[in-house]
């Protein structure tokens, strides 16, 4: 079994006890802390994901490939419309505050459909470590710049430094479990400020993204910049929307919808996969 464990991910961990301690004020004055660049060595980030929709605007090319640790050899999937949106967020547990360290990366995700054989992984994360069973690929999530006031219109299709994923349903293996801890508060762009970090209930794990090589028809490769960090997401209560945000990426730009809070999406490494 090979053993596949992110650098990244233990720095969140270590980040968590020189946070400890800060509060409601200091919340209030700024979500963030410093902006990563595409290279640095600030530890990952925790997600909210939204259902959404758009009607128009990208244009997914057919054949595209994707690489990750359970396809070493590529998917090649059907992409559908996209379906979901993630936004950075901050995560409160007690003890210890997760910022967000990089503010621009976000994602919208595409819905997808393949056939692949399931696998085994064990995955580590905050709220633990177990085994999930993953089933056939059913989203692809693209690096993605987002505006809530009008297209993004940044100069490049992505924010840098940002990866693919490629997102699988889990299921927990028997005797695998995860402990959210009971009092878990998050924040992203669409809470208000005037009412800071929202009080959220963590259900069971549901999906399994991860750090994926996308290849276009064209021959062209999008690799991670960091193959080592995945995403382990949990069922979660909801959260305040936003509605419209506006969306830019390498398959377009356009108008979003956003419905309700999907995922809370945890920094995770996998050691696997087996059977």
């Amino acid at each position: 079994m090979s053993h596949i464990r992110s650098r990244g991910v233990r720095a969140a961990l270590a980040a968590a006890t020189a946070l400890v301690g800060i509060g409601g004020a200091t919340l209030a004055a700024g979500l963030t802390a410093p902006a990563a660049s595409a290279t640095s060595s600030a530890p990952p980030q925790h997600y909210l994901c939204y259902v959404a929709s758009a009607k128009k605007g990208f244009t997914v090319p057919p054949g595209i490939i994707l690489i990750n640790p359970i396809a070493p050899n590529g998917v090649k999937p059907t992409v559908g419309p996209a379906n979901l949106l993630c936004n950075p967020a901050l995560k409160i547990i007690p003890g210890a505050t997760f910022p967000i360290t990089n503010p621009t990366w976000h994602f919208l995700g595409f819905k997808i459909t393949a056939t692949q054989a399931s696998a085994t992984l064990t995955v580590s994360n905050q709220f633990g470590t177990g085994n999930v069973i993953t089933g056939n690929p059913n989203e692809l999530l693209v690096p993605s710049w987002k505006s809530l006031t009008g297209p993004p219109n940044q100069p490049v299709s992505a924010p840098p430094g940002e990866d693919h994923y490629t997102c699988y349903p889990v299921k927990l293996a028997k005797g695998s479990k995860f402990t959210p801890p009971s009092a878990v508060s998050v924040q992203d762009e669409f809470t208000p400020a005037s009412t800071g970090p929202v009080n959220v209930t963590v259900g069971k794990p549901q999906e399994l993204c991860l750090a994926t090589t996308k290849i276009l028809p064209t021959g062209q490769q999008f690799p991670p910049s960091d193959p080592t960090l995945h995403y382990l997401c949990f069922k979660v209560t909801k959260t305040p929307i936003i509605n419209p945000v506006f969306v830019q990426n390498q398959f377009g730009t356009g108008p979003v919808t956003v419905k309700v809070t999907k995922w809370l999406c945890l920094p995770s490494s996998i050691a696997g996969p087996t059977g």
